[in-house]
This record gives C-alpha cells, sequence and structure tokens, in this order.
C-alpha cells in the first residue's frame, strides 16, 4: 500500500473523529454531562471570577464519563428541583475529566477518588469543613444523593450568613 493510501485513511478517521465526537462534545456541555442542562455551570477558569464579582460561594463538582458512580449520580442531580433552586445562590462547576482542576492541589484533600463535591468561599479559598456528614469515612467528599449535596449547600450558605452579619 502506497504512502497516499494511508494520508488517505488518517484524513477520513480526522473527518469522523471530528464530524462524530464534536456534535457529541456539544451535546454534553448543553446538557451539563448530563448533571442536568437547567444549571448554570462556568468553566473552571472563570469561576472564581464569578464568585468574587457575584460574592457567591463555588461549588466544583468532579467526575469522570467513564465513572459508574458519577453516572449513577447524574440522574439524581439532574433532577432534583431543591438542589437547583439552592444552585442559584452558587457559582456551579461541572468539571469532567480533563476540566479538573487538577494541577490545582488544593483539591487532592483526601484523595483523588470521584465524584467529590468541593465547596470554596467566594475568594476562590477551598472550605474543606464542607464534607458530606453522612460519610464518616475517608470519602467525606462524595455524596451519593442529592439530598446530601443539598445539607452541604445550605452549610455553607449558613455559614456565609453568620458571617456577613458579623
Amino acid at each position: 500500500r502506497s504512502k497516499q493510501w494511508y494520508q488517505r485513511r488518517v484524513r477520513v478517521m480526522i473527518h469522523l473523529l471530528i464530524w462524530f465526537h464534536l456534535p457529541l462534545m456539544i451535546y454534553c456541555n448543553l446538557t451539563g454531562g448530563g448533571f442536568g442542562a437547567s444549571y448554570s455551570w462556568v468553566s473552571w477558569t472563570e469561576a472564581k471570577t464569578v464568585a468574587a464579582q457575584q460574592d457567591k460561594p463555588i461549588m466544583v463538582l468532579l467526575h469522570k464519563t467513564w465513572c459508574g458512580a458519577c453516572k449513577n449520580l447524574k440522574p439524581k442531580f439532574a433532577n432534583s428541583k431543591e438542589l437547583l433552586d439552592l444552585s442559584e445562590q452558587f457559582v456551579m462547576v461541572n468539571a469532567e475529566n480533563e476540566e479538573a482542576p487538577s494541577d490545582d492541589s488544593t483539591f487532592n484533600i483526601d484523595g483523588g477518588y470521584i465524584p467529590r463535591i468541593i465547596f470554596l468561599d467566594s475568594t476562590g479559598a477551598v472550605r474543606p469543613e464542607f464534607t458530606n456528614k453522612n460519610r464518616p469515612d475517608k470519602y467525606s467528599y462524595f455524596y451519593p444523593s442529592a439530598g446530601e449535596i443539598v445539607q452541604s449547600m445550605e452549610s455553607v450558605l449558613e455559614s456565609m450568613k453568620s458571617k456577613q452579619e458579623l
């Protein structure tokens, strides 16, 4: 087989990859990667700026497309009206795969397991005290249900409220 034949094959493969992968990437962004299209997701790179401008805490959802526990959490997260309502008081970051702030060691609070939800204040400082209080084990940033996420979100907001009253 000639060099031209291989070059043609490579071009075809690249075109196929672009035409099939690009719509999937767009779909995932529009649907929040399965975690809900109704949420006002922002990227990690813009989260700190938005949080400072709006004086809101940040909630970072770290997950991977191949993760079974992440897949189980998606419909619970996406279908929770209470979580959606509370999310309006947060800067929401949906950090999937390579979008995760992996270069920031402050996110490796208790390991690199997924999914994890980590809260930051409006200055962008990680608030490690906000964990899933229903998990006394070493996976304290793992939330298997929307109700547990809501509890932590309410704790974050209560903490912010009490600091503003001082």
